[in-house]
Parts: C-alpha cells; sequence; structure tokens
C-alpha cells in the first residue's frame, strides 16, 4: 500500500518539477525584460533627458515574482543552501530524519510566508490599493503573481514532505535521499556531467 502511494507521489512530484522548471523559466524572461526595460531607460535619459519607461517600479515587482517562482524549481533540484560538513557524515537513516525536519521547518515557512502575502494581496485587492507611484499600479497584481510563486512553492514542499515521511515509514531511505538529501560531491559532478551532454 505505501509502495503504491510512494510511486504515485513521485510521479505527481515529476510533474511538479517540470511546472517548477516553467514557472522558474517564465521567471528568467520577466528579468531579461527588465534588463530591456533599463536599458530603455538609460538610453532614454540620455537622448531625451527624462526617463520613457518606469524601470525602478517594475523591476523591484519583477525581482519579487521571478524569486518567488523560483523557489520551487529551487528546492526540486536541491539547490538551496545547504552546511552539510556533519550532515554527509551521519547515518543515512539519521540523515533521512534530518532531511525530514528540515522540510517541515520548510513547510512552517511557507505557511506563515504565504499565507501572509495572500492577505496582504486580498487587502490591497479588496481596498482598490495602487502604488504611490507615477504607474499608479493597482498593487494587488504583482501581489497576487507573487503570491502564486508562493503557494506553487507550499505545494512543492508539501508534497515532499509527505514522500519523505511514507519513504521513512516504508523504510525506503535510498528514495528519501535521493529526493531530499544533500547530494553528494560524486551526485553534484555527475549532475554538471549530465547538464553539460545535455
Amino acid at each position: 500500500m505505501l509502495q503504491t502511494i510512494n510511486t504515485t507521489l513521485d510521479r505527481v512530484l515529476d510533474g511538479v518539477q517540470v511546472g517548477s522548471l516553467w514557472m522558474a523559466r517564465a521567471g528568467g524572461v520577466l528579468i531579461l525584460m527588465t534588463v530591456v526595460l533599463v536599458t530603455i531607460e538609460v538610453f532614454s535619459r540620455q537622448l531625451v533627458g527624462r526617463s520613457a519607461v518606469h524601470a525602478t517600479e517594475l523591476t523591484g515587482y519583477v525581482m519579487a515574482i521571478s524569486t518567488s517562482w523560483a523557489f520551487a524549481y529551487t528546492l526540486m533540484r536541491k539547490a538551496h543552501i545547504r552546511i552539510d560538513a556533519l550532515y554527509l557524515n551521519l547515518p543515512i537513516r539519521v540523515r533521512g530524519v534530518l532531511d525530514l525536519l528540515a522540510l517541515l521547518a520548510m513547510a512552517w515557512f511557507c505557511i506563515l510566508v504565504a499565507g501572509a502575502a495572500f492577505e496582504v494581496a486580498k487587502d490591497s485587492y479588496l481596498a482598490g490599493a495602487t502604488a504611490n507611484t507615477p504607474l499608479g499600479t493597482p498593487i494587488w497584481i504583482p501581489q497576487f503573481l507573487w503570491v502564486i510563486g508562493l503557494g506553487w512553492f507550499s505545494l512543492a514542499v508539501g508534497l515532499m514532505v509527505l514522500r519523505v515521511l511514507l519513504g521513512l515509514v516504508a523504510g525506503d531511505v535510498e528514495g528519501v535521499q535521493q529526493l531530499a538529501g544533500s547530494p553528494t560531491l560524486d551526485e553534484q559532478i555527475s549532475d554538471e556531467n549530465h547538464e553539460a551532454t545535455s
């Protein structure tokens, strides 16, 4: 029974990984668009003497949105910063429990941040709040885009918590290590070689 559930969760997590990749790519496109806007602004200030776009305001929104859209991809690729000098020397079962504790802490972070961000965006929408800038952007638009990234990240963390927990209960410590464990140097080299040939 647990094996069937874990297999299903693995398939769902594969889908989450694909979705996370596309969200990260979309965030990257947004950042490239801000580069174009800043370039236009610099040239318009030199040529015309004033700004043709409001790049400063838009870049702030884009940075928050693209960052939140990349969180889940970073989680799925195990690219968050880890201090693992002691971790890699522990038995694999202990590492699995530590991975679960780390994911639970991240889930708690998601509950606090995503919940607060949703409340802020909802209040901005209900109040009809606009940015105190020349653009007067309805502030709920970038806030809800930000919340979408945080919500996707929360979904990814929740599914990983469930998969790691059930993996530990089923005794699948190797699967847990592969999914959530800190990558060893050999795994990092293998990933780099795989990405270089792709």
